[in-house]
């Protein structure tokens, strides 16, 4: 177990409030609304619901009431989902937001941890590229305001590989994971072995290097023109690029990775995640998932996205400080003065004692010392 002062403690208590207050600033401009959700689920609504789902990295009971397997939820989306699917006469599209812990079983001393803090949002009924838009906006917002140098957006395009899996027929399946493992000596004898038209074998070879910025989408754009599927995926990714950089998101934090392929069966179009230059772990993803509501009974659209907040953490950013309190009040004489002040809306700490004045001072700021 890995020992922190106090002064460690509330130091990263602080940094966490600062930056979920800048995040839920950030959402209340979007309109979103806070749900507050159950840390814990039942076992059989997250088999087909949760994002890389494994019984081995969940956290699971049994409910002494039902005899049913309950779990700590490994995911938020699930959740929200079965929440807003029992909502009637939603306004469309519809914004909610979340925050907590999500759990997962790992094994000691591996550097991975059981317990992560997040903070999402999701968009519920906005099937055009303006949800795709505002998810990645409202998390290059927040970032910004938390004053985080550095990120970047990497995205991938579930749709455009599916079209290149189809194309390539019978050895689909091994092109991608050849493509998504950048594999690209298997990945030209097995490009050889298809029977395709040429101008997708030239393209598939190129995909493990099909990684940057614009100029990256252009040359994606001229190498897709031999099909009107795998081109309009391409346009539309440039699109989303060009209306984000219209929305003042720098064009040189937006990269998109053709040969990303995770979450193949979840996502339903563009997914992204926030990485940074200096730092191995994931600050953040999202992305569309159309399908999801349905396993709900609600045919809604969907799209959203997450923090990782312990991870921002790494960086100097929303650095905490002393609390400031109106007033320090010291002695059982003036007891009923604290309370006094309290109703004048003053905040107050009290301490009957007078040898705890320095530590107080030492730890906290105020205003007044009585």
């Amino acid at each position: 177990m890995t020992h922190i002062s106090k002064e460690q403690n509330i130091e990263r208590s602080g940094r966490i409030e600062n930056a979920l207050n800048v995040i839920k600033g950030t959402l209340s401009q979007y309109g979103y609304t806070e749900l507050h959700l159950p840390i814990y689920e039942y076992y059989d609504l997250l088999q087909d619901t949760v994002f890389n789902f494994s019984d081995e990295s969940i956290i699971r009971f049994i409910d002494r009431h039902t005899g049913k397997t309950l779990v700590l939820r490994p995911d938020f989306t699930p959740q929200v989902c079965r929440i807003v699917s029992g909502m009637e006469n939603l306004p469309l599209p519809f914004r909610v937001s979340y925050n907590g812990t999500v759990f997962r079983s790992v094994e000691k001393d591996r550097g991975i941890k059981g317990e992560e803090n997040q903070t999402g949002w999701e968009i519920f009924g906005e099937s055009s590229i303006f949800g795709d838009i505002e998810i990645v906006l409202t998390a290059n917002d927040a970032l910004n305001e938390m004053g985080l140098n550095g990120f970047c957006f990497t995205f991938g395009d579930t749709l455009f590989l599916n079209r290149i899996k189809i194309l390539a027929g019978e050895k689909g399946d091994k092109i991608l994971e050849a493509v998504s493992e950048r594999r690209t000596h298997d990945l030209k004898k097995l490009v050889s072995e298809i029977n395709a038209d040429q101008n997708l074998k030239d393209l598939i070879v190129k995909l493990p290097l099909a990684f940057g910025g614009i100029d990256n989408i252009y040359n994606l754009a001229h190498l897709t023109s031999f099909d009107k599927e795998l081109h309009e995926r391409v346009e539309f990714v440039k699109n989303l690029f060009s209306q984000l950089k219209d929305c003042g998101v720098d064009e040189n934090i937006l990269i998109f990775d053709a040969a990303e392929s995770k979450g193949l069966d979840y996502y339903t179009g563009v997914h992204f995640e926030i990485l940074h230059k200096s730092y191995g772990s994931i600050l953040g993803s999202g992305g569309r998932y159309d399908k999801l509501m349905s396993k709900f009974g609600k045919d809604l659209t969907a799209c959203g996205a997450a923090l990782n907040i312990d991870n921002l953490l790494h960086f100097p950013i929303c650095e905490s400080k002393s609390q400031e309190y109106d007033y320090l009040v010291i002695g059982k004489d003036n007891f009923k003065k604290a309370v006094s002040l309290r109703k004048e809306n003053k905040s107050v700490i009290f301490t009957a004692e007078e040898d705890n004045k320095e530590n107080f001072i030492k730890n906290y700021a105020f205003k007044n010392i009585i």
